[in-house]
């Protein structure tokens, strides 16, 4: 089976292709440019570098949130326009799962942390057996102290630290110190659409796929506009 995922739910952007769980080719790109401008054309970059033409993908996939709306649309946008044109199924994963799989081999527990701004994060708990990813809670838009206090928590009952991953894992090491967490290398903090295939991948294996129509962004909270609206009107 040949996946190709898409990861533009935060400032860096990755599109990748594999093939029955191989990773044949990605593209990362971390450049400042928007999304909008650069991720169809890494998308036909990293199918020209394999030789392989949208028709051959069997499933299109795209990290449908949490994480930046616009980002999130972006992604959404291109998988949908692919997977409608070509008639193929789409998957829909978490940005948080997508982002566990950064440290599948690494074993532990996984704190997928994502900067939400306003002192709150999306987050989730994974844990890695060195080759299985478990969830372990839903993805959760909560602040960074409540975040602190279930990371000591998690950390005492199992009696090690937790990894942290994403673009939220510096602002949250920054604030916890190095007490309960450790930070992923370098090169494994941020997103890689080549978790989004790996996640993809379970989800095809559980008949959890989508038609492009049914795909839609996973949000978490309210954008900041519709929250002060909702709080001038009272129903906040």
């Amino acid at each position: 089976m040949r996946i190709l995922g898409f990861d533009t739910s935060a400032k860096a952007a990755s599109v990748a292709l594999s093939e029955n769980g191989k990773l044949i080719s990605e593209f990362y790109l971390d450049s400042g440019f928007t999304h909008s401008e650069t991720v169809l054309p890494m998308a036909k970059a990293v199918l020209d570098a394999a030789r392989i033409t949208p028709s051959d993908v069997d499933l299109f996939a795209v990290n449908c949130g949490p994480g930046s709306f616009t980002g999130l649309r972006i992604g959404i946008a291109a998988v949908k326009a692919l997977g409608m044109s070509l008639d193929k199924p789409c998957a829909a994963v978490s940005t948080l799962e997508a982002l566990a799989y950064n440290m599948q081999s690494t074993g532990g527990i996984i704190c997928a942390a994502m900067d939400a701004r306003c002192n709150q994060v999306y987050t989730a708990f994974f844990e890695s057996d060195g080759i299985n990813i478990t969830r372990l809670c839903e993805d959760r838009a909560i602040t960074t102290d409540v975040l602190f206090e279930d990371i000591k928590k998690l950390s005492a009952e199992k009696g090690e630290k937790i990894w942290l991953v994403g673009d939220g894992a510096n602002l949250c090491l920054k604030k916890f110190g190095d007490e309960f967490v450790r930070i992923a290398p370098p090169q494994l903090v941020l997103g890689h659409a080549s978790g989004t295939c790996i996640a993809a991948e379970k989800l095809f294996e559980s008949g959890k796929v989508l038609s492009a129509g049914e795909l839609m962004p996973n949000y978490l909270r309210l954008a900041q506009a519709e929250r002060e609206k909702l709080q001038k009107e009272g129903k906040l």
